[in-house]
Order: structure tokens, then sequence, then C-alpha cells
């Protein structure tokens, strides 16, 4: 793909992770391609789909997208027209060989526009959201705005009701090794942003320089506590974790892992990443919280066992006893 000179200020990069999931990509995409914020680029990264992501993102983009070009390698557009200062500049598809999970995925996307692009920022989003009018605008002027601002993330709203807030940041207990979403928006008058123990990692923003020196998110948790990780990171570094107010995406929470509805909704395979990054964070930042953490997964189990779910109660006790998977740094 042809690269072209940014028109006006130096763009954005968004990078959105798909795997198994172009339809909830599409619509992803399609909120991106109707901003109006900042010049923009994208990167989306199929994450070794075998649902027929690829073909059909490929297809979506080239219907969407008029320019684009389908080269072995480098499938995108890249836009000719210099106005186009307030929108989408330039679009990639990058084909991953397997699934690296989430934070793998990102990193690649990360990786694949630093080599080609020079973004000002990152902005990293679950497939599963869709971005309101002025959400990047509203990232951007709060992550301006704050004294060493770090990972900037967004208010989410719920997706079938989005008049309800479903998460504004996630609130982190070490010593339980737990983190819930906080779902009360601060009182009218607190400013553009409010700093959190860590923002929800389905829109996070990040400055360039955040990347040279704390650098990408941890690819060894798969699923789940990457942005945790990542914040806690930062935060080490003297950053300060922030969300910004005004900037508001709906979304599903869980589709991509199958997993909507709560604890009870969860699939197998969030159990296991839940299991696994939970120990893996504690040892690596809290290691003297690990035995009170590991611990409190006999209640985990019990609670499986009391609703009827041997086989999730099965899996805790396995992962639990498996140190491999979770001592590793």
């Amino acid at each position: 793909m042809a690269e072209v000179q940014d028109p006006g200020a130096s763009a954005v990069c968004a990078v959105v992770v798909n795997w198994n999931g172009w339809r909830d990509t599409v619509t992803c995409l399609d909120s991106l391609l109707a901003l109006r914020d900042a010049p923009l680029r994208v990167v989306v990264c199929d994450n070794g789909s075998d649902d027929g992501s690829r073909d059909e993102l490929a297809r979506h983009l080239q219907a969407r997208c008029r320019g684009w070009a389908d080269a072995p390698g480098e499938p995108g557009f890249a836009a000719t027209d210099a106005a186009a200062h307030d929108a989408v500049i330039a679009v990639h598809l990058l084909r991953l060989p397997r699934n690296l999970g989430y934070a793998g995925g990102a990193n690649a996307g990360i990786d694949w526009a630093r080599q080609r692009w020079s973004p000002r920022g990152f902005w990293i989003l679950n497939n599963d959201v869709e971005a309101q009018p002025g959400a990047l605008r509203a990232l951007l002027a709060a992550h301006a705005g704050a004294a060493r601002a770090g990972i900037c993330g967004s208010v989410l709203l719920d997706w079938d009701a989005p008049q309800r807030v479903q998460a504004v940041a996630g609130v982190y207990r070490r010593w339980l090794g737990v983190g819930w979403h906080q779902t009360r928006l601060p009182e009218e008058g607190s400013g553009p942003s409010v700093e959190v123990d860590y923002p929800v990692g389905a829109s996070m923003y990040v400055a360039a320089g955040y990347l040279d020196e704390v650098g990408p998110m941890d690819p060894g948790y798969f699923l789940y506590c990457e942005e945790m990780d990542w914040a806690e990171r930062g935060r080490r570094f003297g950053y300060r974790a922030i969300v910004a107010l005004a900037s508001r995406l709906r979304h599903k929470e869980g589709a991509s892992t199958d997993s909507r509805g709560g604890v009870r909704g969860k699939s197998l395979l969030s159990e296991r990443y839940g299991v696994i990054s939970r120990l893996r964070i504690t040892r690596k930042f809290w290691p003297h919280y690990l035995p009170v953490v590991w611990s409190s997964l006999f209640i985990v189990i019990l609670d499986r066992l009391l609703h009827g779910e041997a086989a999730r109660a099965a899996l805790v006790l396995r992962l639990m006893f498996k140190p491999s998977l979770w001592l590793r740094t």
C-alpha cells in the first residue's frame, strides 16, 4: 500500500483486533469510518480466524473504501484527498497466521503501523465496540489535558441499553486478584478525565512515547488482565491511568469469548484465562499476595459446584496445580 503524507496534524492509529467475529468488527469499522474527530489510520488485526473473517472483512472494506487494493501481504487503502484532514486516511488488514491473544494481536498491529507510519498515538479497540461521535476527540483532549497521562480509556455503554453505563473504569483488589467495573460516573464538574486503577481494555489510547518508555502490552496473558498489567507498569514509570469521561462507546462485552451474561455465562475459555491471568498478575507485581489469591480460588470452585458447573470447577482446580501456566513473568 502506497504511503501518503498525513493531512494536517500527525494521525492517530486505531488498532482493532478480530478473532472469529467479523460481523462485530464490521460494525466497529463502520463507526470509525464515520468519525470526523482527527486524522485516523486503522489497522485491523485478524488473529488467525477460521470463520471466513479475512475474506468478509476484505470484502466489506473494499466496498467502503474507494481505492482499496488487495495486493498480497498489503491489503489496504490510503486516501489521496488531502482535504480529509479529520477522517480515516488509511486502512490496513493485517492477517496474522495464528491467534496471538488480545495483547499479542494488538501488539502486532502496533508494530506493523510503527514500521510504516509515525502515529502520534494508538487507539486500541475490541472488535465488539461501536464508537460514538466525538469519542476519539474526547480521548485526545483528555489525554492532552492530564499531567503524565498514560493509558486513557473511554466510558463504555451497554450495547442493548446505551443509556446505561456498562463501565467507567476498572477497580482492582490486589489481595484477592479480582477486578470489577465501576459503573457510576463522577459528579458533574470533575473535569474531562478521572484517574483510575485501570481503564477497561475495550478502548485504550496511548501516546507513542508511552510505548517507547513502558513498552507494549504483555502478550503472556493471552486474555484478561493485560490492561491492568499495562497500567501498573506505566504507574511505576510515573504515568497516571485515566478515563476520558466524554469519550463513549457501546460495548457488547464478552462477544469474542462467547461469555455474555456475567459470571454464570462464562465460557470455559473465559474461565481458563481468568484463572491463569489472575494468578499471573499477582505473581508478577504483588507476590506476597499470591498465597491468598491462590487459596481464594477454592471459593470459586465451591461456587461453580453449587451452581452445577462441575466442568468449570474441575478446570479451575487443574489450573491451580499447574504453576507452569502462571508463574512465568
